[in-house]
């Protein structure tokens, strides 16, 4: 799916204002969705969160796991953000955690994980701007 988003994604983007070049960047063939326009579907959907759990608390290493459980509507989902020096230069791990946990929640409410991804993923991504 190179390139391609999902036409329930395109649509959410209108409904809240934005477009594919504001939302979102092609990684090398990997369609990446910024954090901003991932936390206004959340709001435009009314997605709620729980309360994070906490699974893994490490400070001093910075190392941070958190599952976060997320509904709208019709669907309910859950998933784990996870924040490490291996695998962010974040010096905010409890942040870094939330905000990929929630970003994987919208995602998988939308029906388009695996196919988008956050841009809380992409530590290691190098921007491109996608070709419309």
């Amino acid at each position: 799916m190179a390139n391609k988003v999902p036409e329930n994604l395109i649509k959410i983007l209108k409904e809240i204002g934005e477009t594919r070049e504001s939302s979102l960047w092609d990684c090398h063939g990997t369609m990446v969705v910024y954090h901003k326009a991932i936390e206004k579907i959340a709001n435009h959907l009314r997605i709620t969160f729980d309360n994070p759990i906490v699974i893994e608390t490490d400070i001093k290493n910075k190392c941070v796991a958190v599952m976060v459980r997320g509904r709208d509507s019709n669907n309910e989902a859950w998933s784990i953000g996870e924040s490490a020096p291996y695998n962010t230069k974040n010096s905010y791990p409890y942040a870094m955690a939330e905000k990929r946990a929630k970003d994987r929640v919208v995602l998988k409410l939308l029906n388009v994980s695996g196919d988008m991804y956050a841009e809380s993923e992409a530590d290691k991504f190098s921007k491109k701007i996608i070709q419309i």
